[in-house]
């Protein structure tokens, strides 16, 4: 085939023009309106031949077209549609290591601390604690109290005194993770990036201290105060889902032993009221008795009589039935037998 011809089976407007011979390989390019992967038949000095488009170079060569050229091309063409269609994304947090004893461990202790504690101070710092230990990226937890009537919250619990800085910064700036979890029941899962962006006035007071990621999730202590946990950690690759899931399990566990704490010491103070009333259903009853005896009178009589008097003592009638019952023995005691 001589140079400027056209090859068997090409378009007329589609002329060859061999490039050089390489080691006995003709390597020939084709017009633009040449179809990829096409196979041109044509003769050579050597016999028959075939000429095939190279799909990644655009040109064409002695032999049928290299199937994974095509391939290779086609997968990077395909990797390139899809990173496009992908959302940008200023940080891709990098992968965390979990280790699942850890986290179980800390879950463990810290139901310990909820069955041996009743003190609600004492669980709140197990909390933040074992926070800590369960969730890798963490390095520091806090726990702040909002009271509703109140616009100064306060800090009840911290696993390092650098929480307390940083919570006294949001505090004064009256922004920041911590004070939207607690205020708006929802969590909060920032970067410093976004920090400096919703808080600017917080993150720049808190700067110095160098947190990179927050987590705070809301705490429902009562109906009086607002709560959240609040999880700060020196690593800019942040936390993620499964960090917010094992912060909720913590924050979860507090709220029901809140909860059945109040309710345990509701039922314990309405035991002792209700020993309290019947002991003293039995002075006033042994009373009763004691002005039935000595007035020869009934017993609605009776509780009339004690009911006036107390009245004109100014003085309830328990304690006036005590007094009558206590002055009674005294007397038996000292006439003896």
């Amino acid at each position: 085939m001589s140079p400027g011809s056209s090859a068997p089976g090409a378009h007329a407007r589609c002329p060859i023009h061999p490039v050089r011979v390489d080691s006995g390989r003709t390597v020939v390019t084709f017009g633009e309106g040449q179809r990829r992967g096409v196979l041109v038949h044509g003769e050579g000095c050597d016999g028959r031949i075939v000429w095939g488009r190279d799909h990644v170079t655009d040109r064409m060569s002695e032999g049928p077209p290299d199937d994974s050229a095509a391939e290779r091309a086609a997968a990077a063409a395909f990797d390139e549609q899809i990173a496009a269609a992908l959302p940008r994304r200023s940080h891709v947090p990098g992968a965390t290591t979990y280790f699942a004893e850890d986290t179980f461990e800390a879950l463990d202790v810290f139901r310990g601390i909820l069955l041996e504690h009743s003190r609600f101070e004492t669980v709140l710092q197990g909390l933040c604690e074992q926070a800590v230990v369960a969730i890798p990226g963490a390095d520091m937890a806090g726990v702040t109290l909002l009271h509703h009537d109140s616009e100064n919250p306060a800090t009840a619990a911290f696993s390092d005194a650098r929480v307390v800085d940083i919570d006294a910064d949001q505090y004064r700036a009256d922004e920041g993770p911590c004070l939207e979890a607690a205020r708006h029941d929802r969590m909060v899962c920032v970067r410093i990036d976004e920090v400096i962006t919703r808080w600017p006035a917080f993150a720049a007071a808190a700067a110095d201290i160098g947190v990179q990621s927050y987590l705070s999730a809301p705490l429902a202590v009562d109906s009086e105060h607002a709560g959240s946990l609040n999880i700060y950690g020196f690593d800019a690759d942040g936390f993620n889902d499964i960090d917010e899931v094992v912060v909720k399990m913590f924050v979860t566990s507090v709220e029901a032993a809140v909860w059945n704490s109040r309710h345990t010491a509701e039922a314990k103070q309405e035991v002792v009221g209700l020993r309290a009333a019947m002991a003293t259903r039995a002075t006033i009853e042994q009373a009763k008795g004691i002005l039935m005896a000595t007035q020869s009178i009934n017993p609605e009589a009776a509780f009339a009589a004690l009911v006036q008097q107390s009245q004109r003592e100014n003085t309830r009638v328990a304690v006036l039935a005590a007094r009558m019952v206590d002055s009674v023995g005294r007397r038996q005691d000292s006439e003896g037998p």
